[in-house]
């Protein structure tokens, strides 16, 4: 058991947390939420996962996303495209409307602003890639977003596009570079890399939170919801959503495979190219001047859980790499007729 805790403590975390926080925003009132928001910042919570990732990322690595930008490439083709394509093939078998627009919205927003490393390195994969990923697909969602939506829902969406930029810059872009300045500094770059594991510990903690601080609101939508919400609706839009995410991360890994990646490289892209971020999901599907005069609340359901599969199904999928990963690795080649790569390489 102690075994099983220390590989999958964070599995057992998030099913705690999301099922705390769902019972307390339904049983909680406004000022529980509110308590909760001020608490928990994730814009804040992003900047710091963000800059220990970077804190402990070889730049080497970025340069490497580049100089072989097939994974790079991949990765955005099917978070920017063909998730979006996949959701929308699946919209027509939604029961609730609000269900099936928050499906389009969470296959449209790029990818996570941290988790997309978190769980690469977590799975042994290449960081530099996700981080790309993360970067290029956030910095592109004022024009991607709005594209997506107004093909599908012929609906219009107006972006404040300069305070999106800006916050971006902030809770993403400047951390980053910020961490990569403090790793010119010898001292520092040997202390994180000496540390790197619980730089990532300490990452997945902060992810927690922002993960709780998901749950409340879903528990609060919940309670204070106007349209009747049946189980068969939530069944369909939940397994659409799985449906979405896993197609994405399937899809990669063959492709990485057929293309010659290397395993690092193959996790990276699956995990980038098929997670989604919350924050600008539930900014797009709450804010009046996205959809009419109140947004669409019921939307955030089915973005909560497209945002909590993922983590549950890429901590599973993650760790299983890492496994198979060292396992390839420390293994002998089965003849010496056999290349000289190793297994891992191959």
């Amino acid at each position: 058991m102690l075994a099983f805790l220390r590989r999958r403590w964070f599995l057992v975390c998030i099913t705690i947390v999301i099922s705390i926080g769902v019972y307390a925003g339904h049983e909680g009132s406004q000022a529980t939420l509110s308590q909760v928001k001020q608490f928990i910042r994730p814009s804040w919570l992003t900047a710091i996962v963000l800059f220990l990732m970077s804190l402990s990322l070889n730049s080497e690595h970025l340069l490497t996303s580049f100089k072989k930008p097939g994974p790079l490439i991949l990765s955005l083709a099917t978070n920017v495209v063909f998730l979006p394509l996949i959701a929308w093939a699946l919209l027509p078998l939604q029961l609730t409307a609000d269900f099936g627009i928050g499906l389009i919205i969470i296959a449209c927003v790029p990818c996570t602003l941290c988790g997309a490393s978190v769980w690469t390195r977590r799975g042994g994969g290449n960081d530099g890639v996700s981080l790309m990923v993360t970067m290029i697909t956030n910095g592109a969602c004022f024009l991607t977003v709005p594209f997506w939506i107004l093909l599908i829902t012929s609906r219009e969406v107006e972006f404040d596009r300069v305070a999106m930029i800006t916050k971006l810059f902030y809770a993403a872009m400047l951390p980053v570079v910020f961490g990569q300045i403090l790793r010119m500094n010898s001292q520092i770059k040997a202390f994180a890399d000496r540390i790197t594991s619980r730089l990532g510990t300490v990452a997945l903690v902060f992810v927690l939170f922002m993960v709780l601080l998901a749950a409340v609101q879903t528990g609060y939508g919940i309670q204070t919801s106007e349209v009747g919400i049946s189980l068969a609706a939530v069944a369909v839009v939940w397994i659409s959503c799985i449906v979405v995410h896993v197609s994405g991360f399937a899809a990669n890994l063959l492709l990485g495979k057929t293309f010659g990646f290397a395993p690092r490289d193959r996790i990276a892209s699956a995990i980038a190219g098929s997670q989604k971020t919350l924050p600008i999901a539930v900014f797009v599907a709450t804010d009046a001047s996205m959809f009419g005069n109140a947004g669409i609340p019921s939307a955030v359901f089915p973005l909560l859980m497209f945002h909590t599969s993922q983590f549950l199904i890429d901590t599973i999928l993650a760790d299983r790499h890492r496994e198979k990963y060292f396992e390839l690795e420390l293994s002998p080649p089965e003849s010496e007729s056999e290349p000289s790569l190793t297994a891992c390489e191959q």
